[in-house]
């Protein structure tokens, strides 16, 4: 039985680097209205999204270098770029997050009072611009950690932007310069949680940690009900990339003879009932397991 050691083909860049393109613009304006309004809150964000832009930079890249094929130097290529794209990524929100923190802590101890009604405004197109961004980016964020990463940046860019505006509703109402500040710690929060799931995932595919979907004790189970298979021992499953788990192991045979019809069965088991599809398998005759138990 034929099946393929390649992942399903991934999301090309195309939408990261419109997402690339928005953010790019749209930090341009913030920074030139938080320079006319005096808005700290709007420099801040300017900023957060010139980070999002280079992220979004990196992930843009990671998307198209993963693409080149297996060297006898790399012989896996280069998937693993979209790993550290999305480590990257994840590690970023967190010095975000720090920066943030900083801010709103000095702004909280000396407040000052801004344009409120520019700050809006451009607050508002910011939403906008993020939320058709996430939209762009929704479908490959589902079936990619990278996409994944560059999304929770440019939703992270959303959640600023909403903090902006209800911070300037607040200060043009009631003339509160303290809900600037706590607003963005508000977002700091927001922030760390949702890049914590980014980092730890990133983290377990680069030490090849086994697949959070999967249990090797379920597999092993169903692996061992294959006609043939006495035995499975010394079993390795980690995650090459997004999409692409892999896994290695000795097999236990009754009959040698057999080791054609078994791997197939075992080919076609862990494809259609795990979704792994890399797989090597080192069998062995039945005698030679009871020798070295013995």
């Amino acid at each position: 039985m034929e099946h393929s050691h390649q992942r399903p083909k991934p999301e090309g860049p195309q939408g990261l680097l419109i997402a690339l393109g928005l953010t790019l613009a749209m930090m341009v304006i913030e920074f030139i209205a938080g320079w006319l309004s005096g808005s700290l809150a709007l420099f801040a964000d300017a900023w957060h999204m010139l980070t999002d832009a280079l992220m979004l930079a990196l992930s843009s890249f990671a998307a198209w270098f993963s693409t080149r094929p297996a060297t006898s130097q790399k012989t896996y290529g280069y998937y693993r770029m979209e790993i550290l794209a999305a480590f990257a990524n994840g590690v970023a929100l967190w010095l975000i997050v720090i920066w943030i923190y900083a801010r709103a802590i000095q702004r909280l101890r000396h407040p000052l009072m801004v344009s409120s009604g520019p700050m809006m405004a451009v607050a508002m197109a910011g939403l906008l611009v993020n939320l058709l961004s996430a939209w762009i980016l929704r479908k490959g964020r589902v079936s990619n950690l990278n996409i994944q990463g560059a999304w929770l940046n440019v939703m992270s860019d959303a959640l600023g932007s909403v903090g902006v505006i209800v911070a300037g509703a607040l200060i043009r109402r009631y003339g509160w310069t303290i809900a600037d500040p706590i607003a963005s710690m508000v977002i700091g929060i927001l922030i760390t949680v949702t890049s914590w799931n980014l980092v730890t995932q990133s983290v377990n595919i680069l030490l090849e940690g086994t697949p959070r979907h999967l249990r090797i004790h379920d597999i092993v189970q169903a692996m061992r009900t294959i006609p043939g298979i006495h035995e499975v021992h010394d079993i390795h499953l980690w995650t090459i990339t997004t999409g692409m788990d892999a896994m290695s192991g000795h097999i236990s045979v009754e009959d040698m003879a057999r080791s054609a019809e078994i791997l197939s069965g075992l080919s076609a088991l862990l494809s259609q009932r795990f979704g792994i599809t890399h797989t090597t398998f080192q069998l062995e005759p039945q005698a030679h397991v009871c020798q070295l138990e013995s």
